[in-house]
């Protein structure tokens, strides 16, 4: 192995080790990583900056800002007080409900904007039944990646292999959306178990949440009329997504500007609740992944392991998934569907002439494989998926933290069983 291979191997086994000790702010560590792929000469600068996916940043940089202005006008408060007043107090009900509308929601808009939209909602419900927050919270993200799995624009990865592979958003629909609904109600079940020890809300406290004024929540109905009509446009527009050739982030930062310009707002104000870490964790991550793509060290691994497969369908399918999946725990499922992509171009041909099956359903095993493994493996750690990182920052930010032990405990199980549901589906409609 070439020195440099060892020295990307060494700088990403320090930094993801910086990560889950969590002895430094994460943000810093994996900056510091990133950089150090620069700095000392495993790959460019210009490499590594071009690495970052700058439609993932702006993507969240423009939800953010919308998001603000919700904020601004009282809605969470309204919605958290409607949401709970209809589940009558009651956590697994609310767990429920909470759960679906996530999951659907993701796949009609993506996973990160849901969990900037219901995040700060979970927060002011779970405050208000005098509940912990933190296993709706991770609910919720688990519910955003296998939700957004569904459709094209559901999850980042789903859109860069539909941009690769050609696939439109029915094909995804139709392949991804009956799994991912199977697995959804999976996780309704598994959230019964995580939140068994707050599944007991006082007759008193659910009383005074029966009670409260959701109107008087509003404390700017123009701005929340304004934000809204912004928001609606923005979630049209990416729901149609391949007619209009709009790219969700452009989408985003058009939303933003116009609803800075429509509020008469103070740009200092709204680019203040932008969660800047966040968004250099995403940048420092990009630059880590793309010292390790640099050397080579990612494509022999996926390579070595199909090589394993015997260009067997249903092995390398299954390898893929799984591989994936892990990967991304380690990495985030962005950089590593971006590395894998070229992996699966170039095995479709050699699987299809090697076996029985003709190319177009090697194309749709493996395609799907690598989707379900990356959106499915997002929920492993707490850097596997953007939204992940959103959700851990929000509740950071409201003094109620989610270490990466934390999130590990609570997600190996669904993460293990959803790959096991999705490992099933793949072996009996593709690769059998």
């Amino acid at each position: 192995m070439e020195s440099t291979a060892i020295l990307a191997i060494a700088i990403f086994v320090v930094t993801f080790g910086g990560v889950v000790t969590e002895k430094v702010n994460k943000t810093i560590v994996v900056l510091g990583g990133g950089t150090a792929m620069v700095l000392l000469g495993v790959t460019s600068q210009d490499k590594a900056f071009a690495s970052v996916d700058l439609g993932v940043i702006f993507l969240l940089t423009g939800m953010m800002i919308i998001v603000h202005f919700l904020a601004e006008s009282g809605f969470f408060g309204y919605v958290a007080i409607r949401i709970a007043q209809l589940a009558k107090g009651r956590p697994i009900p609310l767990m429920v409900f909470l759960c679906a509308v996530t999951g659907g929601l993701s796949a009609l808009v993506d996973n990160v904007t849901t969990v900037l939209l219901m995040a700060p909602i979970i927060l002011l419900i779970t405050d208000r039944l005098e509940i912990p927050s933190s296993p709706f919270l991770l609910l919720t993200v688990f519910s955003s990646n296998i939700g957004g799995a569904a459709t094209l624009i559901g999850d980042p990865p789903n859109i860069l292999i539909g941009s690769a592979a050609g696939l439109s958003f029915n094909a995804f629909l139709v392949h991804l959306a009956p799994i991912a609904l199977v697995c959804m109600v999976a996780v309704a079940g598994y959230g019964v178990y995580l939140i068994r020890g707050h599944s007991f809300v006082s007759s008193d406290v659910r009383a005074r949440v029966m009670e409260l004024n959701a109107r008087g929540a509003i404390r700017d109905m123009r701005l929340l009329v304004k934000t809204l009509s912004v928001l609606a446009g923005v979630l049209l527009a990416f729901t149609l997504h391949d007619a209009l050739g709009f790219e969700p982030a452009s989408v985003a930062l058009a939303g933003a500007a116009v609803l800075l310009f429509v509020a008469k707002a103070d740009p200092e104000s709204a680019f203040k609740s932008v969660e800047w870490p966040t968004l250099f964790f995403f940048v420092g991550l990009f630059m880590l992944v793309a010292g390790l793509a640099e050397t080579g060290i990612l494509e022999s691994i996926a390579m070595a392991g199909l090589r394993v497969s015997g260009d067997n369908l249903l092995v390398a399918s299954l390898m893929l998934l799984w591989g994936a999946a892990l990967a991304s725990a380690l990495m985030g499922n962005i950089p590593i569907t971006t590395a894998l992509i070229p992996v699966v171009l170039a095995s479709i041909p050699r699987i299809a002439e090697a076996g029985p099956h003709g190319e177009p359903a090697v194309e749709m095993a493996l395609w799907w494989s690598l989707a379900l493994g990356a959106c499915f493996g997002g929920n492993a750690t707490i850097f596997a998926s953007p939204a992940n990182l959103v959700a851990v920052d929000i509740a950071r930010n409201n003094r109620q933290p989610i270490s990466f032990g934390t999130h590990l405990r609570a997600s190996w199980p669904i993460t293990i069983g959803s790959l096991f549901l999705a490992s099933l589906y793949v072996a009996w409609r593709y690769a059998l």
